[in-house]
């Protein structure tokens, strides 16, 4: 359904786009022919009208743009727009640029030049990372023409193109490269755009092969050999296999560094359509690689929470406390709890500080300092704490109680408000207040050869809902709830590395928490009532809780 809506839309939008003198009104870019398996995707054609004899330069560059829209043929019917010697020296995948078409201004500043203002409110960049840019005011383009054969044709213009915002997602389509946690036992998505079309499965492994994003560079690793590159310009795919030649320097791989490959390759290609099989070559050679399969952590399905009686899992009316474990949590009267993916393990926040809580074993006060948020636990043992005014001062603490200072990345921040782990271990999202307003970071964690959390990297900002930030939490290993109060609460599901999404406001909600997707979340309001989404809604499911506990991931899972 939401290929066909959006390009409903796509055609109408198109349609508006194009209805001025010179130009027909029955819209630029129309559905052709279905598309096979083997073209990598889409499930249409967007077909792209060509120039107008006698157009003026402005419906010119309008049909420009909205010709830019249709990737068919490497944007053959957009280039037809451009001046012979131009057609080959602009690239169209250096960027994109998302906006709404009823904010472009065009101004004629010369006899042959053209300027367009846009307020862009997302990009993406060479590299198919997508990042949000609300709020940053008019963006200037420039376009210059000239005559050829009696036609007005465009002979400079910015690389990349320009998209309206609701056609992305038909145009575009999205791809988790995946990597691997630096203990080799679960996979890391890097989410990438790349256009609909017969090249997407090049597009995804020649990225895989160029590695993660840069701040995420330092936390995964990947089991290709440096400097492996495709050996071919393409990856065909062929009966439903996509047939990967590598170069050379895959050759230096042993046998688990290629199972390790093809899983990569195979869990990279999962998005595009007819590549439900990997072969791998190299340097032209056939190569037989036995499939791998790699953890991906779930969390368990049933809220952890905490009553008056009993910490455990809410199961219909009653709860499934956790053997040598809830016990030991609740006699600590806790506030918050991070629960590992053994069950064997948690982080605890109570009123003497954070405590590391093991199975069989007493608690352990591992941070007393005054002011803790809610802790946060990775599947390493390493229990993490930081006070709410001294956001800089992460600290991660052992199975055995040693503490290690972990550098943070957040000069600017006057607070910290929650910090959060991912299930995987290599990210941390961070809540936190400079100059006076609220802002989410999402970072990579540096560990070193031992595993001992060092570092926070480099930062990746994401809007917040207006309002006074509560919390963040992960809803599942691409996508993070930010949730803000203003009047009522505001939920944003932010993916990171594509569009958020704002869920329907609800009153009175005090803490969120994750599950294995959006549809999972958990909410808790002010009245002790434990909330399940129903719909575009919310649903009471349990009563007296105190506050949900977070999950790391589940035994089974």
């Amino acid at each position: 359904m939401r290929r066909f809506t959006a390009l409903v839309a796509l055609v109408v939008g198109i349609a508006l786009l194009t209805g001025c003198a010179g130009i027909p009104r029955n819209g630029a870019v129309r559905p052709g022919n279905p598309v096979s398996d083997d073209d990598g995707g889409a499930d249409v054609t967007l077909i792209a009208d060509a120039p107008v004899p006698g157009a003026s330069q402005q419906d010119l560059l309008r049909g420009f743009i909205a010709a830019a829209s249709s990737p068919l043929n490497n944007y053959s019917v957009a280039r037809l727009f451009l001046a012979p010697d131009f057609q080959l020296e602009w690239n169209p995948d250096a960027s994109v640029t998302l906006d709404d078409p009823s904010t472009r201004t065009f101004t004629q500043v010369t006899d042959t030049a053209i300027e367009v203002g846009i307020v862009p409110r997302a990009t993406v960049d060479s590299l198919g990372v997508y990042s949000e840019r609300s709020g940053e005011g008019q963006a200037k383009l420039d376009y210059s023409f000239t005559k050829v054969d009696g036609e007005w044709r465009i002979t400079s213009a910015p690389d990349g193109i320009v998209l309206e915002q609701s056609l992305f997602e038909t145009v575009f389509d999205e791809h988790a490269l995946q990597f691997f946690d630096p203990q080799w036992s679960t996979f890391v998505p890097d989410l990438r755009w790349f256009p609909s079309g017969s090249s997407t499965a090049t597009r995804v492994v020649t990225a895989l092969l160029d590695g993660p994003s840069a701040w995420l560079a330092q936390s995964v690793t990947t089991a290709f050999p440096d400097g492996t590159k495709l050996a071919r310009s393409s990856v065909p795919v062929t009966n439903g296999e996509a047939q990967v030649d590598l170069s050379r320097e895959a050759l230096s791989a042993d046998d688990i560094a290629r199972e390790r490959m093809k899983a990569q390759l195979v869990a990279s290609l999962e998005g595009v359509a007819g590549a439900g099989l990997v072969s791998i070559l190299i340097d032209g050679q056939a190569i037989d690689v036995p499939s791998l399969t790699v953890r991906r952590p779930h969390v368990d399905s049933r809220p952890l929470i905490m009553t008056d009686d009993a910490f455990g899992y809410a199961s219909g009316g009653r709860i499934d406390t956790i053997a040598g474990l809830s016990n030991s949590i609740r006699a600590l009267k806790p506030s918050a709890v991070a629960m590992n993916s053994e069950n064997d393990q948690a982080a605890v926040l109570a009123a003497g500080g954070v405590y590391s809580v093991s199975r069989g074993a007493d608690p352990l006060a591992v941070d007393t300092r005054k002011g803790l948020i809610a802790p946060t636990i990775d599947d390493r043992g390493f229990v993490w704490s930081v006070p709410t005014s001294h956001p800089g001062k992460v600290q991660a603490h052992a199975p055995d109680g040693a503490a290690f200072e972990v550098q943070s990345n957040w000069p600017e921040a006057s607070s910290i408000i929650a910090l959060e782990l991912s299930r995987d271990g290599t990210r941390v999202v961070a809540l936190i207040e400079s100059g006076g307003s609220a802002q989410l970071l999402l970072a990579g964690v540096r560990r070193s050869a031992e595993g001992v959390p060092v570092s926070i990297g480099e930062t990746v900002p994401f809007p917040v809902p207006d309002g006074d930030a509560v919390t963040a939490t992960w809803v599942d290993d691409r996508t993070v709830a930010v949730m803000s109060a203003d009047g009522s609460s505001l939920i944003r599901l932010i993916e990171l590395g594509g569009p958020s999404e704002t869920l329907a406001p609800v009153d009175g909600v005090v803490q969120i928490v994750g599950g294995n997707s959006a549809d999972d979340i958990v909410a808790l309001n002010a009245d002790g009532e434990l909330l399940s989404r129903r719909g575009t809604g919310w649903q009471v499911s349990h009563d007296g809780v105190h506050f949900i506990a977070t999950q790391q991931g589940s035994p089974s899972g």
